[in-house]
């Protein structure tokens, strides 16, 4: 388990030296053991700057409600959702393992950005598909029991710390289950909604409003 703050784990190797009551004895040694100090803490910072730079420090609330060129149907807002909360996952992936303020964050925001997707699928979305298509049943079940298998994580994840045991392995399993989840929906439901007689583009404009409530609350 990581420890609590990686900047208290990080000090002055010279300083945990002496509280060890371990002696440098040459000026080379001692050279060497500040610099590894300093470089140690220059990557956590160099972590954490890159984050930021990289990815605007923006709340999942930006990131997620960001302007299109225009209205979406129902289908291309999913589909938009998943390719931002994918992009999300790919960012937690490149963060050192220390970077442990950078990660809270951003799981946070993937957490929101995943408990709002859900709920605009199952309020709006899936019950339109089970009205209208007796066909479509076993799949929207399935649906729903992935979406709690998820939720399952996503508490823990909200409820953790990144120098929790496994913190990393729930959100790494996290991201695997959305992408089961989008690559059976992309691939299997999709294509079958469009041929449904659905106003897609109301759906769309009813879950966007849907979307924007729910981000007000976050």
């Amino acid at each position: 388990m990581f420890p609590k703050s990686y900047n208290n784990c990080h000090l002055s190797v010279a300083h945990w030296v002496q509280q060890e009551r371990f002696v440098l004895f040459t000026p080379s040694v001692r050279l060497r053991t500040v610099w590894m100090a300093r470089q140690a803490q220059s990557d956590n910072v160099a972590n954490e700057s890159s984050f930021n730079q990289q990815y605007g420090g923006n709340t999942m609330t930006k990131a997620t409600s960001k302007k299109t060129s225009g209205p979406q149907d129902a289908l291309e807002l999913l589909k938009s959702q998943h390719d931002e909360v994918k992009d999300m996952f790919d960012k937690y992936e490149e963060l050192g393992e220390r970077a442990n303020v950078s990660k809270k964050k951003l799981a946070n925001e993937i957490c929101e950005a995943l408990i709002m997707h859900t709920s605009i699928e199952e309020e709006i979305f899936y019950p339109a598909l089970r009205e209208t298509s007796k066909e479509m049943e076993d799949m929207l079940d399935e649906a729903f029991v992935e979406h709690a298998s998820a939720k399952d994580l996503i508490a823990q994840v909200q409820e953790g710390e990144p120098e929790d045991d496994y913190y990393d392995a729930k959100v790494k399993v996290l991201g695997e289950y959305v992408s089961h989840h989008v690559e059976e929906e992309e691939e299997e439901m999709f294509p079958k909604v469009r041929k449904l007689k659905l106003d897609l583009e109301a759906m769309g404009a009813e879950m966007a409003a849907r979307r924007d409530e729910i981000l007000a609350t976050v």
